[in-house]
């Protein structure tokens, strides 16, 4: 094994542009399959955290928010709207049966002028009825949400004095919330006393989308949490027939909606991997094959000493593993710093929840993608030392 292993490391050093291509096709597998692989795990692991911070059984619009993407473009693609009905449909949507709890919510885009600090979405909700936004708010801030204060999403910058200005209306970072890969990562979340006094600034300052609205009369959504023996179809059911002028879905529908879109994806991402893997294995074959033609007096010279066959074949392997190992490695670190510096693109680019695993799966797809690759290489070397020891039989 040590006399192989000095002809192969020899070879590799003797032979370096040779070594580089074939590494390079390798570098190509290894950082298809390392970022094939994470892509399609953020999308599912997007996925799984909107569903458990979504914490509502049905959702209920004004009729004409969802020409605008209703509440899919607010909390999934981040895209800041604002739409509102009589705050009195609370009351009304709660009392219908089936209904065992209902909470508000109260959407406002800030401006992209000097008023604000940044524009974003802004969502308030009413901290004796919430039961969405607060136990998020709890992993990472345990008191109240007073009036002034705000938690930002993770995707927020917050300044060293921890003040954001909103319609000229000082507020008070409290916390960030952990990072779910949607939109709601680039929302300010508020009470309703702080969000509808910026609401009254802002029809104060001319801006002409929220003048003639009362805010204290309005609402922008209503989060319904079913009784148990009621399914949220019924009940949405239910509210569209007593109220034409509101939407009414099943919060399930949205995450269907989004997980059809991510199948999407997801299949294509999968059909690309193995087609990738089928032309690099291809190559690599084609590759050594040629490289071990040319190498065919070599290895009949070797064979004329009294080398033994299985040396031949252990020099083929070791240089392919070595080759395969630096390429692999390569590919691994180029596809890590390609994708994980621009998540953020890559959520905005797919419109679908986007969240990168932790630190412990990211390595443990990088370890997959090398040793798949490596594995990949490995085989086709073998191969073509097959085919390579039955050329020498007829040379011999």
């Amino acid at each position: 094994m040590g006399f192989a292993r000095f002809l192969a490391v020899r070879n590799c050093r003797r032979n370096f542009s040779r070594t580089v291509a074939l590494g390079v096709v390798t570098a190509m597998l290894s950082l298809t399959l390392f970022g094939g692989s994470l892509v399609v795990l953020s999308l599912q692991n997007g996925l799984t955290r909107f569903q458990a911070r979504l914490g509502a059984d049905v959702l209920v619009l004004p009729k004409d928010a969802q020409a605008d993407g209703g509440l899919e473009g607010v909390l999934v693609q981040g895209r800041p709207l604002h739409f509102y009905m009589d705050a009195s449909r609370l009351a009304a949507l709660s009392s219908l049966p089936g209904v065992a709890s209902a909470a508000p919510q109260f959407f406002l885009t800030s401006a992209n002028a000097g008023c604000c600090s940044v524009a974003v979405q802004l969502i308030g909700f009413d901290p004796a009825t919430d039961f969405t936004i607060q136990p998020w708010i709890r992993e990472s801030y345990a008191d109240d949400v007073g009036d002034g204060d705000i938690v930002v999403g993770s995707g927020i910058s917050v300044p060293e004095d921890k003040t954001l200005k909103f319609y000229n209306t000082p507020c008070r970072v409290v916390a960030r919330l952990s990072p779910t890969g949607t939109g709601m990562d680039t929302a300010v979340y508020m009470n309703m006393t702080t969000i509808r006094a910026m609401m009254r600034r802002a029809a104060e300052l001319d801006f002409a989308a929220f003048q003639g609205i009362e805010p204290e009369q309005a609402i922008s959504a209503v989060l319904i949490r079913t009784a148990p023996d009621f399914s949220p179809e019924a009940v949405a059911e239910a509210i569209g027939a007593a109220y034409p002028d509101l939407s009414a879905k099943p919060a399930h529908g949205m995450v269907r909606s989004v997980e059809a879109g991510l199948g999407g994806v997801t299949g294509t991402v999968g059909v690309l991997l193995f087609f990738v893997w089928l032309l690099c294995v291809g190559l690599l074959a084609l590759a050594f094959q040629m490289v071990f033609s040319e190498r065919r007096r070599e290895f009949a010279v070797l064979l004329i000493s009294g080398a033994r066959r299985s040396i031949l074949t252990r020099i083929a392997l070791i240089e392919a593993l070595i080759i395969a190992s630096f390429g692999a490695a390569g590919g691994v670190f180029a596809g890590a710093f390609v994708l994980l510096p621009f998540a953020a693109l890559l959520k905005d680019s797919f419109a679908r929840p986007y969240l990168l695993p932790d630190a412990s799966n990211i390595a443990l797809l990088a370890a997959g993608a090398f040793g798949v690759a490596v594995l990949s290489a490995a085989l086709a070397a073998l191969w073509t030392v097959r085919r390579m020891d039955v050329m020498l039989r007829e040379d011999m």
